[in-house]
C-alpha cells in the first residue's frame, strides 16, 4: 500500500478557497470539512487578539486538507501559504490503514424507500433497487443524512415520474462511491448516467463499485457541470450535488444551465443554517425551491428549473417527455 502524506490548515470559511490554492501543485486531493465548535482551537488567555486562535473562535471554520503520495516540501508550502496571508500548513504522513476494512466494519443496512443498501459481501433485505458498496476513502454508503437525503429524494422523485415521464439524463456531481448514480440508473433503466468527482480515489471506488453491481458506468474527473464531458451531455433531467456549501454556491449557476427545462435538481452536503442561503443562490439562477428535507442538522434540497411558456406555434421544436 503507497504511503500517503497530509498537510492541512485551519482557517475561517472565507479564507477556505486561499487554502485551497497553497496545496495546489502538490496535492492528489483537497477537501474542506467544517469543523465543529468543540474541535476548533481554544483562544488565547489573553482574549481575543493574541493568536491565530482567536481569529477563529467565532468564525466558522473549516479543516482545509490536501492529500498526496508524494511528500510535501514544507518551506514550500509554508511561503505559499504566507502569499496568501495564511499560517504555514501542518504536515504529517498518513499512517497505512485499511481503509475499506475499517469503512465497512459494521456498516448497517440501510433500507430508503425502494432502495436498500449494504456491504457488497452482506445479503440484502428484499427492495426493488439493491446496492452493495464499499466505502473505502470516499464519501457516500447511505448512513450519513445527506446521503440518505439524496437517495430518498431519488425515490419520491421515482414515485412522481411515470412511463412517459422518465428522465433520460442524470448527472451525478461528486458521486464518491457511485451509490446516487447506481441508485438512479437502477431506478430508471435505460436512463443515461454521468458522474463526476475531484478525487482520483473515488473515481477508482466508482469504477469498482459499478463493477460489483454490475453496471457499466464510468467518472469523469471533473470539477463542476462545466467539464467538456459532463457539458457534452447536458441538460439533464435530474442533477444531484451531495457536496459542501461553498462548492455549490460556486457551481449553482452551473447546475442551474446544465439542468433541463422542468428538470429536477437534488442538493445536499449543507447544515440546516446553511440552507436558506443556498436556496437564495438557486432561485438567483433561475431555479424555484420545492422541498427540504432535514435530519441530524443536516439538510437536503429539492429544486426545479420551470418550464418556459412554449410559444402557440412551434416549427420542428421538441420537448422533453420529462417534467415535475
Amino acid at each position: 500500500m503507497t504511503p500517503l502524506w497530509r498537510a492541512w490548515l485551519i482557517v475561517p470559511e472565507d479564507r477556505a478557497a486561499a487554502a485551497e490554492r497553497v496545496f495546489e501543485g502538490w496535492a492528489d486531493a483537497v477537501s474542506v470539512f467544517e469543523l465543529s465548535p468543540a474541535d476548533r482551537p481554544r483562544p488565547s488567555e489573553g482574549g481575543r487578539g493574541e493568536g491565530w486562535a482567536n481569529d477563529l473562535w467565532l468564525a466558522e471554520v473549516c479543516v482545509v486538507e490536501g492529500l498526496a503520495a508524494a511528500p510535501p516540501d514544507a518551506g514550500d508550502l509554508a511561503r505559499r501559504a504566507a502569499e496568501e496571508n495564511l499560517p504555514a500548513p501542518e504536515t504529517a504522513p498518513l499512517a497505512e490503514r485499511d481503509w475499506a476494512a475499517e469503512s465497512n466494519a459494521g456498516l448497517p443496512l440501510r433500507r430508503v424507500g425502494r432502495i436498500a443498501v449494504g456491504d457488497p459481501g452482506a445479503p440484502l433485505p428484499p427492495a426493488p433497487v439493491r446496492l452493495g458498496i464499499a466505502a473505502a476513502t470516499a464519501f457516500g454508503t447511505g448512513a450519513h443524512p445527506s446521503t440518505e437525503g439524496c437517495l430518498a429524494a431519488l425515490d419520491r422523485l421515482r414515485s412522481r415520474t411515470g412511463p412517459g415521464r422518465r428522465p433520460r439524463a442524470v448527472l451525478d456531481l461528486g458521486t464518491g462511491t457511485g451509490i446516487l448514480a447506481f441508485a438512479a440508473v437502477r431506478l430508471w433503466p435505460g436512463v443515461r448516467v454521468a458522474a463526476s468527482d475531484i478525487d482520483p480515489a473515488a473515481i477508482a471506488l466508482f469504477a469498482r463499485n459499478a463493477r460489483a453491481n454490475g453496471l457499466r458506468l464510468t467518472a469523469v474527473r471533473a470539477d463542476g457541470p462545466a467539464h467538456p464531458t459532463l457539458n457534452a451531455g447536458a441538460p439533464y433531467d435530474v442533477i444531484v450535488a451531495n457536496l459542501l456549501y461553498r462548492p455549490l454556491l460556486r457551481l449553482a449557476p452551473g447546475i442551474a444551465r446544465s439542468t433541463a427545462p422542468g428538470g429536477a435538481v437534488i442538493i445536499s452536503g449543507i447544515l440546516e443554517r446553511q440552507e436558506l442561503p443556498l436556496r437564495l443562490a438557486l432561485r438567483r439562477h433561475g431555479l424555484r425551491f420545492l422541498r427540504s428535507r432535514r435530519r441530524d442538522g443536516w439538510s437536503t434540497v429539492e429544486a426545479v428549473r420551470p418550464r418556459r411558456r412554449a410559444p402557440s406555434r412551434c416549427n420542428g421544436c421538441r420537448q422533453g417527455p420529462f417534467r415535475l
